[in-house]
């Protein structure tokens, strides 16, 4: 071959290839051009968004909190007039109650002693096992937030670094999360439970959020109370569908069936079980565990201690 025809193919050669390799070069400069902007763009986005949604959230529950609620640093706002459920975080308004009973006969309280016997394990129902007497009413003795956080020794440190731990992990507003907590600890001094227990069930069953549901009066709310077994219980909270999903009367009713279950199978473990309706020990899908987990964390977040 001619020297001149081989220079020639050989000058060919390196041209393509220096063509071929611009072109790779810019296509890759172009690629990466465009994950630096869809990144920058996320960075001062995603904030902006997460703020956004945690303020609809708190908007949103806001509108189904009680009337006395005042938001962290923030005053109370009128609710509207087709408020459901409207309660007063720190006390049932009197006429709300039942009226006293009258000293049962002595028949009277065999039935009620009875009633009171724990139901078949067939016989369980999701969040509790089935109906209870008239006796597990909500008008028990009333606490304070305030009231129930020094009972169990909490303090106001604490209360914040709980609230601002459920805040961060489940991305809800704060405003949410400080009502979540001081209603766990109003109905856990109610009804003599660990409070932590109560928020690490909201975190198992709905991760805080007081909107979820099934239909056909399944579990519905942050505690998923089965609505068509414990649907009288929240009658005093208010009337129509709609209450099941306000998150004060849920937790409140939620807590007194959790009480009620951990009482009748005498220990938390079992109670869990009976609330998830688990018929016993590894048939709960480690529902039991995740929850104990979950209120392990809780308690680590915040520094207080476990009580059961």
């Amino acid at each position: 071959m001619p020297v001149a025809s081989t220079i020639a193919l050989t000058h060919q050669l390196a041209s393509g290839l220096y063509r071929n390799m611009s072109e790779f070069v810019r296509t890759c400069a172009i690629y990466i051009g465009i994950a630096v902007l869809v990144a920058a763009v996320m960075i001062v986005g995603m904030p902006s968004l997460r703020s956004q949604a945690r303020q609809m959230h708190g908007a949103l529950l806001l509108v189904l909190a009680p009337d006395s609620f005042v938001p962290a640093g923030g005053v109370a706002a009128s609710p509207p007039a087709t408020l459901v459920g409207a309660i007063s975080l720190d006390t049932i308004p009197e006429a709300t109650l039942p009226p006293p009973a009258p000293a049962p006969s002595v028949a009277g309280t065999r039935m009620a002693a009875q009633a009171a016997a724990p139901a078949p394990a067939a016989a369980a129902a999701r969040s509790g096992d089935g109906q209870f007497s008239e006796a597990d009413s909500l008008g028990q003795a009333q606490v304070s937030p305030a009231q129930a956080f020094a009972r169990l020794g909490v303090s106001q440190s604490q209360q914040d670094a709980l609230v601002k731990f459920i805040s961060r992990k489940y991305l809800i507003a704060v405003e949410a999360a400080s009502m979540f907590v001081d209603t766990a600890y109003v109905a856990g001094s109610e009804n003599r439970v660990d409070p932590l227990l109560l928020l690490a069930v909201m975190a198992t069953e709905s991760r805080f959020n007081p909107y979820a549901g099934s239909q056909g009066g399944g579990p519905t709310g942050l505690m998923q109370v089965v609505t068509s077994v414990h649907r009288s219980r929240f009658a005093r909270f208010g009337k129509g569908d709609a209450v099941v999903f306000n998150p004060v009367a849920n937790i409140r009713v939620g807590a007194l069936i959790l009480a009620d279950c951990i009482r009748r199978r005498g220990s938390v473990s079992q109670g869990l079980l009976c609330y998830c309706g688990a018929t016993g020990p590894g048939a709960d899908g480690g529902y039991t565990e995740k929850v104990q987990s979950e209120r392990r964390r809780l308690a680590l977040a915040a520094s207080i201690a476990i009580k059961d």
